[in-house]
């Protein structure tokens, strides 16, 4: 007869992140406490599956770039904007110097926002202060297991993340806040490129047109320039967000699910590994679970992984993500595997995309590997975002144990079937 995952494993997770948030608090990535979060998911790990199933994989990380990245292009377009008002005030050849750099800071202002913050890369990482963070990886076979022939993984992000300025202030206005950002990049190149092509024809009315007035100003320049300087707060030690729902849910879920399969080996398919991973530095741009894959990556594509990752687990209906990273594709297979499982646990479920503009999850860093993997996202979106993400009301009291025994009843049918 089947065993069933009870409500009781869900209150475990529960108290792994209460605890976590008590005896360690917020845990910035790269930081001290980040480091004792994943310390307790270790010791934890390390409780049902023994010292030697569970391993530490440590990586440098530039934590202040990802979201640094906001900030700096703002500095650019700063920058710009005083160039753009200085043309005509100058010499001719000053000011074909003053239009071309006004011009030259927009497009790199618009390539740091692009490629660190939508792209995920390390576009600037290399000017930021690097620290150590870390990976925690507790392995599982069924008893007598020599040969496997299939790896599954299970996986959350044990870090926080800084605090939102926005989210609270605007409320839902804040959807206007990164728009806003791109459009008053848009705005600075538009109007360098009018003036260099003013000074190119000697026209100075084409130049008077191509520097800004107070109307642009208003709209979008002073808001797109406020709205990245200050768009996050709190960098002093951990941070000021607990990371309760996003992601310590997710981490100790996988906890949750690793106690109850040691308990239960039947569940474990014959010549299956089963990875319980809790990835460091997710909010600094998803670099521990990058870090994985690129050390791991030949191993991975060997035994054909399924990664199932977990985020923000705080709503009873889950989604089963079709894409990542700002439009990269899940794997059809993985998700048609993901629904199936669903359907079979008898829980609530919607198949979308990830939210767009909503960033990415680690499943992204595998998805973007060409390895299968996909993200459940039990989370209500706009309406808990406003609420309490990536603020400091993200709180184990924000919590509920419906959403964490639906993910982990989903889990079980998922893997009982080999991640088929």
């Amino acid at each position: 007869m089947p065993v069933d995952i009870s409500t009781n494993d869900a209150q475990y997770a529960y108290d792994i992140v209460k605890s976590i948030c008590i005896e360690v608090g917020p845990g910035l990535p790269g930081s001290s406490q980040e480091r004792g979060r994943a310390d307790y998911i270790r010791k934890e790990l390390e409780s049902h599956l023994g010292d030697a199933n569970v391993a530490i994989e440590e990586f440098r990380v530039a934590p202040g770039a990802f979201l640094g990245s906001l900030p700096l292009s703002a500095f650019f377009i700063i920058i710009a904007v005083g160039l753009n008002f200085s043309v005509g005030h100058f010499p001719v050849s000053l000011c074909w110097v003053t239009a071309i750099t006004a011009f030259v800071l927009s497009i790199i202002s618009l390539a740091t926002l692009i490629c660190e913050y939508v792209l995920y890369m390390e576009f600037i990482d290399p000017i930021f202060k690097k620290k150590q963070s870390v990976n925690v990886i507790g392995t599982l076979r069924r008893s007598g297991t020599d040969t496997v022939k299939k790896l599954l993984i299970l996986s959350g992000h044990h870090d926080s993340a800084l605090e939102n300025t926005w989210f609270r202030v605007l409320g839902y206005g804040f959807y206007i806040t990164i728009p806003t950002i791109f459009m008053g990049i848009f705005t600075m190149i538009t109007m360098s490129s009018i003036q260099i092509v003013g000074l190119a024809m000697d026209n100075v009315g084409i130049i008077q047109s191509g520097t800004l007035g107070w109307v642009l100003l208003v709209y979008p320049m002073v808001p797109a320039i406020v709205f990245a300087l200050f768009f996050s707060r709190g960098r002093k030690n951990g941070g000021n967000v607990p990371g309760a729902a996003d992601n310590l849910s997710a981490s100790a879920l996988s906890v949750a699910m690793c106690r109850f399969l040691v308990k239960n080996p039947s569940c474990i398919p014959a010549d299956t590994e089963i990875r319980f991973i809790s990835f460091g530095s997710e909010e600094a741009g998803l670099r521990g679970s990058r870090c994985y894959v690129e050390r791991h990556l030949e191993e991975l594509k060997r035994l054909d992984v399924r990664l199932l990752n977990f985020e923000t687990v705080a709503y009873p209906e889950i989604a089963i993500c079709t894409t990542d990273l700002n439009g990269v594709k899940n794997s059809p297979e993985m998700v048609d595997s993901v629904v199936a499982a669903a359907k079979r646990a008898g829980v609530p479920y919607k198949v979308k995309a990830y939210p767009t503009g909503g960033g990415g999850s680690d499943a992204g860093s595998f998805s973007r590997a060409g390895l299968k993997a996909t993200t459940l996202l039990p989370f209500k979106i706009p309406q808990q975002i406003v609420a309490f993400y990536h603020q400091k009301w993200d709180s184990p009291d924000i919590l509920t144990i419906e959403p964490l025994h639906n993910v982990l009843k989903l889990v079980l049918e998922w893997v009982r079937h080999g991640g088929e």
